[in-house]
């Protein structure tokens, strides 16, 4: 059995499975022991590398091998998500000037682990020899694609050409937290030809859409990871709409100082989650600033949850069917302004039903609700409890 054809290997008897899954955590906290004790200066470089801590990238790898002979998860996927990572850890060794052969010496480290726990496994559970052959086989093949995946990443990028890496340089800097851009934006802007804008707003797009598929004007900066793209937009109040990508599902985070990125990036991505969950409707694309509410009670759907029978009380009570017209009635009616007119229209109903379902809920909470001075709270309380998550 090769990496290459996983999807050929044997299951392991399912109680040695269960076994490796079980030992994962503590295998993972020993090879990153064995590397950052090793390679103390690599495993801080790492750490400070966007996407790629030195436990991260261990417990991806670790899972994947465990995943190889796993019936239950279709191993050539974690394959191909460990050769994107390493391709894209190549990627990064390139584009900071780091050399390849630290990252070997880590994937030495931590195999030297793996295969001791291995051996230490086999004789102590009495496996048999070819079970433990074959695993120590997949291990070291495991690590040889890993090297082959990083050297692919390091070449692509090493090959390119230097205003490309600059680029990239500058585009992952915008995105960084406070504080963790390697060099100041605008040195990085000028060494990249790239005008350094007063605002930004990212465009995440949906996992698999690759923005070389889109025309983008050239000030846009593009992170091609299939997994998780975005592009970043400057001035994006200046340059409107018109070109963005129309992809179904994408999510333009909010417009921030250039110096803030990161935020746009955040929010657009949670946004992009609650698409993903069927909370927000896919647009193309959907913007964050107009669904403050959704993305402010999914951001603390918890707290909302316990702060609700406060807030609604004996409307909380009733059955699903009776409650939920009530509840809907209540957020569009606060939407609108306290006008019932406009809220029937909202609602595709009468006036006098409006005005009857806010009777009802003003005799169950004993004309406590609404409280004018609590229709922010309300809002948000209702936001999360009409969302398909809370039902």
């Amino acid at each position: 059995m090769t990496l290459a054809n996983a999807q050929d290997a044997d299951p392991l008897p399912g109680g040695l499975r269960r076994m490796l899954l079980r030992q994962i955590p503590a295998v993972v906290d020993e090879m990153e022991e064995a590397v950052r004790s090793g390679l103390p200066d690599y495993s801080d470089l790492a750490d400070d590398t966007a996407g790629f801590s030195v436990r991260q990238v261990i417990d991806q790898t670790v899972s994947c091998f465990v995943s190889l002979h796993d019936v239950t998860r279709p191993s050539p996927a974690a394959v191909a998500e460990v050769i994107a990572l390493y391709e894209a850890i190549g990627g990064q060794h390139g584009r900071l000037g780091r050399p390849l052969d630290v990252l070997r010496d880590a994937l030495d480290l931590a195999g030297r682990v793996a295969c001791r726990r291995l051996i230490e496994d086999a004789y102590r559970e009495k496996w048999p020899e070819p079970v433990l052959t074959k695993l120590t086989e997949d291990a070291f093949e495991l690590m040889s694609m890993a090297i082959s995946a990083a050297s692919r990443g390091y070449d692509d990028v090493c090959g390119r050409a230097p205003v490309d890496v600059q680029r990239d340089l500058l585009r992952d800097a915008l995105v960084a937290e406070a504080g963790r851009a390697p060099r100041p934006l605008a040195e990085l802007a000028a060494a990249a030809g790239w005008q350094l804008p007063r605002t930004l707003a990212v465009l995440a797009l949906p996992p698999g859409d690759h923005p070389q598929t889109h025309v983008l004007p050239p000030e846009v900066l593009a992170d091609r990871n299939p997994v998780a793209p975005y592009l970043i937009v400057p001035n994006p109040r200046i340059s409107g709409r018109g070109w963005l990508p129309k992809a179904k599902g994408a999510v333009l985070g909010p417009v921030v100082p250039v110096d803030q990125g990161a935020v746009s990036l955040r929010w657009a991505r949670r946004a992009l989650d609650l698409v993903d969950r069927g909370v927000l409707a896919a647009e193309a694309p959907l913007r964050c600033v107009d669904h403050l509410a959704v993305l402010t009670a999914f951001q603390s759907g918890d707290l909302i949850e316990a702060a609700a029978t406060t807030l609604l009380g004996p409307l909380l009570e009733l059955p699903p069917r009776r409650r939920e017209p009530l509840l809907e009635t209540l957020l569009v009616y606060l939407r609108c302004g306290d006008n019932a007119v406009l809220t029937a229209e909202r609602l595709h109903v009468h006036e006098q039903t409006v005005r009857y379902r806010l009777r009802q809920i003003s005799q169950l909470t004993d004309g406590t609700c609404p409280d004018p001075e609590r229709h922010l709270e309300t809002m948000l309380t209702l936001t999360w409890l009409l969302s398909p998550e809370a039902r």
